[in-house]
């Protein structure tokens, strides 16, 4: 092959790639947390009737058993009054806290990729005395915790940016089996086109397509 032949082949080849990565579409990125409420490791002194987890895309609401915010208290029992509420990028549930100590909040919901998260934060409550204690109940509000779901299992107060990893959609899978396809099938035509015309240029009788 000649020089003008493996330049030409070069480029072609260059612009396939060029186009191949370009037409690819992106993993979507899982939802991450931005906020608390209460934030991880708080004290909280006052009485507390809701806790909410922020994040940083719109969450979806697949009904069922999809989103969870379980609240756990010292003694085991469970302090979250009703199922969870969905508004835009924040997830919510009503509490009624009972004696002082460490809660646990287990949540877990549907990131705008259609991917579950999971993740928990921990809060200290102290309350002044004499203050009311709720009961704590036997078994969650809504008959389901955040434990052991898949998702990106991170704690809520620290996560971040690319702390998730996305796992990329059967679309993005085939979209790039298919691209990868169209890139071998481009280089074999560059390859046999670029035979064709060194042999055109060492012999001026040949004509190439």
């Amino acid at each position: 092959m000649s020089r003008r032949g493996l330049a030409r082949s070069a480029a072609l080849t260059g612009v396939a790639v060029t186009l191949l990565v370009t037409a690819t579409p992106p993993a979507s990125a899982h939802n991450y947390v931005v906020g608390t409420d209460p934030e991880e490791g708080a004290t909280v002194t006052a009485d507390l009737d809701e806790v909410s987890v922020t994040f940083n895309d719109v969450l979806l609401d697949m009904g069922g058993q999809s989103t969870v915010v379980d609240v756990t208290g010292p003694d085991g029992g469970h302090y979250a009054t009703a199922c969870p509420q969905i508004s835009g990028a924040e997830v919510s549930a009503p509490v009624e806290l009972g004696g002082p100590g460490e809660y646990t909040v287990d949540w877990r919901v549907v990131s705008a990729d259609g991917h579950p998260v999971s993740g928990e934060l921990t809060f200290e409550y102290a309350p002044p005395s004499g203050t009311d204690q709720a009961p704590g109940a036997v078994d969650p509000a809504c008959g389901a915790t955040g434990d052991g779901q898949d998702g990106a299992g991170a704690p809520a107060g620290t996560a971040g940016p690319g702390e998730a990893e996305a796992a990329p959609s059967a679309g993005v899978v085939v979209a790039v089996a298919l691209g990868a396809a169209l890139l071998g099938g481009v280089v074999v035509l560059v390859v046999v086109r670029a035979g064709r015309r060194s042999r055109a240029d060492q012999d001026p009788g040949v004509s190439s397509p």
